[in-house]
């Protein structure tokens, strides 16, 4: 069976996602950091506009939805009634990007579920499992949890290292070259969860790719 990789259109999108992100990081709490090593979460926070620019051009998402915490998603995917968007709080601009991002996800999941894959590291179940839940659900999730977005990988140092060195290289070739063992170190790097999902050993409606997706 053919795999349709994401579209030029998708990754302008991941593009501009990766540009909000990066442009909200030097301004956001230490958590959205999400464990970065020290040092490394201080280059990224002081990257230049042509830096972050260079950065944002990566492949794939910078930033996380925390794919592999079972909690949170499971007791999202759970819920039945609708939510009233309504009735949560204003959001920031954090959870407006988390609601943006989300939202992408979502429609490309729907169309296109080996390029959502492709673009989060996440694997068959979580994509799945979101293209369930309502369109509201995910702006009410991104206004009702504060901690939900943060830095993709953001314990591996070396993957952070590369991103954040030749990532943002003056030198398209090696910037690209960088963007794309970044790409393959975040879709096949182990990163275990501590239990797998409660129905990952289900029958899926797509054909499986194992890929790693973090939080």
């Amino acid at each position: 069976m053919d795999f349709l990789g994401p579209s030029a259109a998708d990754y302008e999108n991941v593009a501009s996602l990766n540009r909000g992100f990066l442009a909200l990081v030097p301004r956001a709490p230490r958590r959205c950091l999400g464990g970065l090593r020290e040092d490394l979460g201080a280059r990224l926070r002081a990257l230049t506009a042509v830096q972050a620019e260079r950065l944002a051009a990566a492949p794939f998402l910078l930033m996380s939805f925390r794919e592999r915490d079972e909690r949170l998603w499971e007791a999202a995917f759970a819920r039945q009634a609708t939510p009233d968007l309504f009735a949560t709080r204003t959001a920031d601009d954090l959870a407006r990007l988390a609601a943006a991002g989300l939202g992408f996800l979502w429609q490309l999941a729907r169309h296109n579920p080996f390029a959502a894959r492709l673009v989060c590291g996440a694997g068959v179940h979580w994509c799945e499992r979101l293209t369930e839940l309502p369109f509201l659900h995910l702006f009410a999730l991104a206004a009702g949890d504060e901690e939900l977005l943060t830095v993709r990988a953001a314990q591996d140092s070396e993957l952070w290292s590369k991103l954040l060195t030749d990532g943002i290289s003056h030198d398209a070739e090696v910037r690209r070259a960088a963007h794309i063992t970044a790409l393959q170190t975040v879709l096949t790097r182990a990163w275990l969860p501590a239990r797998a999902w409660p129905a990952a050993a289900c029958a899926t409606r797509v054909p499986s790719l194992q890929v790693a997706d973090d939080g």
